[in-house]
C-alpha cells in the first residue's frame, strides 16, 4: 500500500471514528431518557433550538463554542468532546495497529461500540438494542466501502 493510499484511509478512518464518537454520545443521552434515536435534526437538550450543521463538527465544535450552547449559553459538558476524542483515537489507533487485517479491523470496531453502548445503557434495554442495530448498519455500509478500497488496491 502506498503511503498516499494509507494516509487516505487513516484520514477516512479518523473522520468516522469522530461521527461514531458524536453519535455514541447522541445515542447514550437519547436511549437513557427515552427519546427517538433517529430525528431529522439535532437540538439542545436545554433551550431545543435546532443546531446547525456547524454546530455539529465533533470536538471542533466544542472548542469554536467555549464549551457552550451557540443559542442558550448552557454549558456542554466536557464529557462530550472526550469521548468523541475518545473514539477518534480508538478508530486510529487499531488502524495502525491493524491496517493489514481489514476484516478483523472492522469487526473489533463494530464489537467496541456494542460492548460499550450495552454498559452504558443496559437498563434501557429496547432502546440499547435499537442503538446496536444503528451502530451495526453504519459500520458495515463503512466496512464494505473500506473492504472494496482494500480489495481495489489488492490487499485483500
Amino acid at each position: 500500500m502506498t503511503t498516499y493510499y494509507f494516509s487516505v484511509l487513516l484520514i477516512c478512518t479518523l473522520v468516522f471514528g469522530s461521527i461514531i464518537g458524536a453519535y455514541f454520545t447522541t445515542a447514550e443521552y437519547r436511549i437513557r431518557f427515552d427519546k427517538p434515536l433517529i430525528t431529522k435534526d439535532c437540538y439542545c437538550p436545554e433551550c431545543g433550538h435546532v443546531l446547525s450543521g456547524l454546530h455539529q463538527i465533533p470536538v471542533i465544535s466544542w472548542i469554536a463554542l467555549s464549551g457552550k450552547c451557540h443559542y442558550c449559553g448552557t454549558k456542554i459538558p466536557l464529557r462530550y468532546p472526550l469521548i468523541e476524542f475518545g473514539f477518534t483515537c480508538f478508530y486510529g489507533i487499531t488502524f495502525l495497529l491493524f491496517f493489514t487485517h481489514p476484516l478483523f479491523l472492522c469487526g473489533l470496531w463494530i464489537a467496541a461500540v456494542i460492548v460499550l453502548l450495552f454498559f452504558r445503557c443496559s437498563s434501557h434495554l429496547r432502546g440499547t438494542l435499537k442503538g446496536i442495530m444503528i451502530f451495526t448498519g453504519y459500520h458495515l455500509i463503512y466496512s464494505a466501502v473500506f473492504l472494496i478500497i482494500y480489495a481495489a488496491l489488492g490487499l485483500l
